[in-house]
């Protein structure tokens, strides 16, 4: 499945530092990437789910991570 999904998306959901300072906004960009790429044909339906799932993922691990940085 992931080496499927666009290296730059990939690249983006890889970005620890980024997710832990803004976890809803890199969620919200790895959504919008997620899309645009469905949208230019570049991941089919299934990939897209998958995408968006991880994109959640990501944000509630750096949810977390925040949490775990202020105790």
């Amino acid at each position: 499945m992931a080496t499927d999904l666009p290296q730059a998306w990939l690249a983006e959901l890889n970005d620890q530092t980024a997710l832990v300072a803004d976890p809803d906004g890199r969620a919200a960009v790895l959504s919008e990437m997620a899309y645009a790429g469905h949208r230019r044909k570049e991941v089919d339906d299934g990939d897209l789910v998958d995408m968006l799932e991880l994109a959640e993922a990501a944000r509630l691990w750096a949810l977390d991570e925040s949490e775990r940085d202020l105790e």
